[in-house]
């Protein structure tokens, strides 16, 4: 009975101070942010966003006990190239032929090789020592739910983009071509990693892990879809049911008088 109850004490102080050191402070987050965007007090919001990040980011040393911490720490691993892809896709795009917010021309250089190192990284993080450890020296559990993620979705945006351009844009057949060899990079760093092996992960496991995310990806699409389409369907329904508008009578004599008068009441000036 004391050993249930010292069990149960334990339990509850672990998930207090979870909720106390990342469940809060992840929350912050975004009324961090909505109080930035929203303007009612910049300063506070964004002060109240990087505390609530920072706190996330160090979960995993003020709460080791707690599970879900282990997204902490995949976040902080995985900061250094997600800002240095951050950087270099602000400078592909700013960098070229663009009409609000040009950039220098070597900006789309220097993107281009901040996208590459990033993505350098990412494999490394993969194919080498840089696998973001968890505990025991274990893989931490999300490391292997992005990875294929990451790979999936930037493959898919960036072939729709491309044909996007070709489709809609006018004279962007460069920039298409760009994203569509973009996007084969990506799929044959897929593809390397369902057939060779990971540092610390089969090409086995990553495969199951592809999969799943694709499942995941195409659910998601179809959920979007199918609630912008219910959102359609009720409109349609809503305006098909009102009757038809009747149309106004024409005004009357007093009412044209009366709107004459306000005119020229409102129509002064001295002629010089």
């Amino acid at each position: 009975m004391f050993i249930n109850r010292s069990v149960a004490v334990d339990t509850m102080d672990s998930m207090l101070e979870a909720a106390i050191w990342f469940w809060i402070p992840l929350i912050l987050v975004p009324i961090g942010l909505w109080l930035t965007i929203s303007g009612k007090a910049k300063s506070f919001g964004k002060i109240l966003s990087l505390s609530g990040l920072i706190l996330v980011f160090i979960s995993s040393w003020t709460v080791p006990s707690s599970d879900s911490t282990a997204a902490g720490h995949l976040l902080l691993s995985v900061l250094a190239p997600s800002l240095l892809l951050a950087y270099g896709i602000h400078g592909m795009i700013f960098g070229g032929n663009v009409p609000v917010g040009k950039l220098d021309s070597t900006a789309r250089w220097s993107g281009t090789f901040a996208v590459f190192i990033s993505l350098t990284i990412l494999c490394l993080m993969h194919w080498y020592n840089f696998t973001p450890l968890w505990r025991d020296g274990e893989i931490n559990p999300y490391w292997i739910v992005f990875w294929p993620t990451f790979l999936l979705c930037s493959t898919s945006l960036c072939s729709a983009s491309a044909l996007a351009l070709v489709s809609f844009g006018d004279n962007r057949l460069s920039e298409s071509m760009k994203l569509a060899s973009l996007s084969v990079m990506m799929a044959g760093i897929a593809l390397s990693a369902m057939i060779f092996d990971g540092y610390l992960t089969t090409s086995e496991e990553f495969r199951d892990y592809l999969w799943l995310a694709a499942a995941d990806i195409l659910g998601t699409v179809i959920g979007v879809m199918l609630a912008i389409g219910a959102f359609a369907i009720v409109i349609w329904s809503y305006e098909k049911s009102l009757p038809i508008p009747n149309n106004s009578p024409p005004p009357s004599k007093d009412e044209i008088k009366h709107v004459v008068s306000i005119a020229e009441s409102h129509i002064g000036g001295e002629e010089e």
